[in-house]
């Protein structure tokens, strides 16, 4: 299923709708918003890059060019979710997904997964990747339910620079695909 730019529905437990839409121009205030809206206990897990204007303008412009494929889901005017294939246009691209607090066990991340591994699968890549901080138990489960092999320990440089250990995972999507080495760091 690939999501046009004007978006698809989705419905959280609770009842509320909302919509999934490619990112745009015009969703850099909303991003970084977003962001600062965050909990530090979140932020722990998901920071994947720098939210200045400029990092995200080059964020919207890999979209756009087809190097990367990047979601929100939005509860009317807030951005309740932020989900991503780094690097689309390789065999293997690299998936996060960030749910802002409020939005968190509302049953959103599961089908945000699917969504993100059935764009890859459309494309014909041969298998997606992530990496998830060691203690993410929730993100480890879903990860692992949709299929998700546990590859081993990396290093992974977060969107303030640190460096931080990760679990990486790999879920193939074609027979005999296997890890490659790469560098696990944001695109821009």
């Amino acid at each position: 299923m690939s999501v046009a730019r004007q978006g698809i529905p989705l419905v959280a437990r609770n009842g509320a709708s909302l919509i999934v839409s490619r990112i745009t121009r015009a969703d850099l205030a909303a991003l970084q918003q977003f962001n600062a809206e965050l909990s530090e206990a979140t932020r722990q897990l998901f920071l994947p890059h720098a939210y200045d204007v400029a990092t995200l303008a080059r964020i919207v412009e890999r979209d756009e060019l087809g190097l990367d494929r990047i979601y929100l889901l939005r509860a009317g005017p807030e951005v309740a979710g932020y989900f991503f294939l780094w690097e689309f246009d390789h065999p293997a691209p690299l998936l996060g997904i960030g749910l802002a607090d409020a939005w968190q066990g509302q049953g959103l991340g599961r089908p945000m997964l699917a969504l993100l591994i059935n764009d890859a699968r459309a494309a014909g890549r041969e298998a997606v990747e992530l990496t998830t901080v060691l203690t993410n138990d929730r993100a480890l489960r879903l990860y692992q339910r949709a299929g998700f092999q546990d590859v081993g320990v990396v290093e992974n440089r977060a969107g303030d620079g640190r460096i931080l250990r990760e679990r990486r995972m790999f879920l193939a999507l074609r027979p005999g695909a296997t890890p490659a080495p790469r560098d696990f760091k944001p695109p821009v």
